[in-house]
């Protein structure tokens, strides 16, 4: 009988187990080993850096490098980050980023106040991706801020030393790359001066040379030095920069450098030096015939080329040196291009006809109305009717009539039009349609509302430097969400009922081309002045330190003759010069149109000529002839979803002109500059009018504005006095002592004698001839002196004076300078 096996009993749930079991087995099996865990995916990467050698100053724009890598799903968001004014601007751009992507984005933001980093992050909607930290030097507003960009900077920069300012604060030396350079000419407010020596001008792109160029025009300065390399280094540089095309390298004997460096030292020798004809400009130091040495001005800038190397030892290591950047790296202007202070226009954006008060005669009228119908009228006629107890119900109904006729009044006066009132300041520079415009937006609204902002173009738009004041709801954080691109944005702007609110915009526009051509002769400023431009210029006028020329409105295509007298008189002194732009302005500035727009006009002048740490100068800050003319339209296209707003608009068009000067000219008050080139005294400081110090002496340098070719000098004349310049006396013969008394002690003692302490330094001038110094009798306040032998002290080629001012006593002295020097100019 067979055997059968016995099997155990499984139930049909096992089973399917089993199989699925085997199956997951065999699908391994057939994919042979396994990889380990999937790796996540990696979100992008982001590297941020301030561009300028991450170098900013409060209330300039700054520009941020970031760099982007995704090597994961694509990505499409914002960069983002606060800063500005108090940090109140929310700046953004877009961004997109495939898969496998790398890239470059640059974000523009107004340096903040405090701080020294600022923190970028990559957002979709509301969720960060990304965020990283760039980091920043703040600079002092005063402090004057010097780039070097050189192949080899160490050995240049040993040989600057230059001065503090009056604030002591020590100028800031930084090294950029060229690399470095934005390629937007508002993110380069950072910097004040550059010295470039033995790098390649090719290396800099389209973009950075044109922001290059607009630096220039607003008040920049540039040092080219030669050094190690040869002409073509400087090919990119245009011809419109440049003073002259150096073409050759030649040999400099030192005595030929005497104009552009002073004295020079007994251990001097011959120096190579790149070599050409003048384009422009002045030269300073020649060698048989061609420009080794010279600068131009360029809009409210210049451009200085010295073709030889400064860093050589019997220039570097001597005061040779101290001397030559002390001229060359002045002190910073602390108004120019970028306002530290822009409170003048902020007020000027808010002046508006709609915003108003109400007519006091009308509230009076509406408030008595209100009484007489409340009070007595209301009773009367209650009584008639014998109901006085309806005046609980009469009198709330009065008010509610009076509160509604009072808003309703009240709206009628402002009207019901969205308004964008823009006030903006347009600078060029001569013989080109290149500008740039600083746009300060006004949005008023009739009622509480939110707007989306667009200005086509690509401005750069933030708040205010001075804070938006006006029409910000309570509890606000960011009060500008700004996305930049174009056009560009301004994100939910909220205005409150009745109220404005102010955007700053700055970009890159075209200037109307004038034609000017001026020259000094005789006492007078004269020339010509053509509107080569399309559009129509309002009032123009020629200004020349305190000088005013007001020209009728000029036509497209139209010229004017220019013949007024110089105006010599101390700065601070006379009609203010928006009086003199503008004409005197008295009244409500928000009764009319008219009254709005001439007390605009003057507060634009105004910011022109206000400094910070001194207020109202008087004058611009700029070193010869400026042509201002203006505009009644708005700059920029601005736009408002879902409105059609009423455009109002004032430009004023900030021109540097050319001049030449030939003949016997005389230069003296606004038509000197001083730079202070020496001081080893005790607390010292100087101002537009006077110059204050302890004991010790100060150098100061004193150049007429810029002319081609030499003076031959045929009288200088000096004086002192107290509070200010301010000294009108002919001037009384004055002859150098023949040698300079010894100092004395403190207090005196001896043979030295009394020291003549009335408050005023003694005076000493720098024989150019034999580099001695030469002391002028003790000078009395309030007089003027005409020095003898006069051209021994005089530089022919820059008209330059040296003044050394010393005190020997132990009281500080307090004075004003008057200076001017006249001489045949060829």
């Amino acid at each position: 009988m067979p055997r059968h096996h016995l099997e155990p009993r499984v139930a049909p749930g096992a089973r399917r187990i089993a199989r699925i079991l085997a199956a997951f087995g065999l699908v391994v099996a057939s994919l042979g080993s396994l990889p380990g865990p999937v790796a996540a995916v990696d979100p992008p990467t982001m590297e941020a850096r301030i561009l300028l050698g991450g170098n900013a100053r409060a209330g300039s724009w700054m520009a941020i490098s970031v760099h982007l890598k995704n090597n994961g799903p694509a990505v499409s968001g914002e960069l983002r980050l606060a800063a500005g004014a108090q940090s109140q601007t929310r700046f953004g751009t877009s961004v997109e980023l495939p898969t496998q992507s790398d890239q470059v984005y640059v974000l523009y933001a107004q340096t903040p106040a405090f701080g020294s980093a600022v923190n970028v992050v990559l957002q979709d909607g509301e969720t960060t991706i990304a965020s990283t930290t760039a980091s920043f030097a703040l600079h002092d507003p005063t402090q004057l801020v010097v780039a070097l960009i050189a192949e080899h900077p160490e050995r240049i920069v040993g040989s600057f030393n230059l001065l503090p300012n009056q604030n002591q604060v020590t100028p800031a030396i930084v090294s950029v790359a060229p690399e470095d350079l934005p390629e937007r000419v508002e993110a380069w407010g950072a910097i004040d001066r550059i010295v470039w020596q033995d790098v390649d001008s090719e290396r800099l792109s389209t973009g950075q040379r044109n922001a290059l160029r607009g630096w220039v025009a607003g008040g920049g300065r540039l040092v080219i030095a030669g050094g190690t390399v040869g002409p073509r280094a400087l090919s990119a540089f245009p011809d419109t920069l440049l003073p002259y095309r150096p073409v050759v390298t030649m040999d400099a004997p030192a005595a030929s450098l005497s104009g552009i460096l002073g004295p020079i030292p007994s251990s001097a020798g011959t120096v190579p030096a790149l070599a050409g004809a003048m384009i422009d400009g002045r030269a300073t130091a020649t060698v048989a015939g061609q420009a080794v040495a010279a600068e131009r001005t360029y809009g409210s800038g210049s451009v200085t080329l010295i073709g030889f190397d400064p860093s050589v030892d019997w220039i570097a290591k001597t005061d040779a040196a101290t001397g030559l950047w002390r001229r060359l790296l002045p002190a910073r202007r602390a108004f120019g291009p970028s306002f530290s202070d822009d409170n003048n226009l902020v007020n000027a954006v808010s002046q508006l006809p709609a915003l108003a008060l109400p007519p006091l005669g009308g509230l009076l009228a509406l408030l008595g109305a209100y009484i007489l119908l409340v009070g007595p009228i209301n009773y009367l006629i209650l009584r008639r009717l014998d109901r006085r107890e309806w005046a609980w119900v009469t009198i709330p109904i009065l008010i509610g009539v009076f509160a509604v006729s009072a808003y309703g009044i009240g709206a009628a006066l402002r009207g019901s039009d969205v308004i964008i009132n823009q006030v903006s300041i347009v600078r060029g520079a001569p013989g080109t349609t290149d500008g740039t415009a600083q746009v300060y937006i006004g949005v008023f609204s009739p009622s509480r509302a939110t707007y989306q902002v667009t200005v086509p173009g690509g401005a750069l738009l933030s708040t205010p430097v001075s804070g938006d004041g006006f029409g910000v709801a309570p509890g606000t954080g960011i009060t500008l969400d700004v996305l930049q691109g174009d056009p560009a944005r301004v994100r939910d702007l909220a205005v409150g009922f009745g109220s404005l609110r102010t955007i700053r915009a700055e970009t890159a526009v075209a200037v109307p081309l004038i034609q000017a051509n001026l020259r000094l002769e005789a006492g007078h400023l004269k020339g010509t002045l053509k509107n080569a431009s399309t559009q129509r210029l309002e009032a123009p006028a020629v200004v020349l330190g305190q000088t005013v020329a007001v020209l009728k409105d000029l036509e497209p295509g139209t010229e004017a003759t220019i013949d007024v007298v110089l105006q010599n008189l101390p700065a601070g002194q006379g009609q203010g010069l928006s009086d003199k732009v503008v004409g005197q302005f008295s009244g409500d500035p928000t009764a009319t149109t008219e009254n709005s727009r001439a007390y605009v006009r003057h507060t634009m002048v105004d910011q022109l000529t206000f400094d910070p740490n001194f207020g109202s100068t008087g004058i611009l800050p700029v070193d010869g002839p400026v042509v201002l003319a203006w505009g009644s339209a708005e700059l920029l296209p601005v736009e408002i979803a879902g409105q059609e707003p009423r455009k109002l608009g004032n430009i004023l068009y900030y021109l540097p002109a050319t001049m030449t000067i030939h003949g016997l000219t005389t230069f003296s008050s606004d038509l000197i500059h001083s730079t202070v080139v020496g001081n080893d005294a005790l607390m010292f400081s100087k101002d537009p009018t006077s110059v204050t110090f302890g004991r010790g002496t100060a150098t100061v340098a004193y150049t007429p504005i810029g002319f081609a070719g030499r003076i031959a000098t045929t009288e200088l004349t000096i004086g002192l006095n107290f509070g200010g310049v301010g000294v009108s006396v002919p001037p009384t013969p004055v002859k150098p002592l023949a040698s300079i008394p010894p100092p004395c002690p403190n207090p005196p003692i001896g043979a030295c004698g009394p020291i003549v302490q009335d408050g005023l330094a003694e005076v000493e001038l720098l024989d150019l001839g034999t580099q001695t110094w030469h002391r002028l009798p003790h000078l009395q306040p309030g007089m003027r002196y005409s020095v003898a032998d006069a051209g021994r002290y005089v530089d022919p080629a820059t008209g330059a004076v040296q003044v050394r001012f010393v005190n020997d006593g132990s009281d500080s002295v307090g004075f004003g300078v008057d200076m001017s020097i006249t001489g045949n100019v060829q």
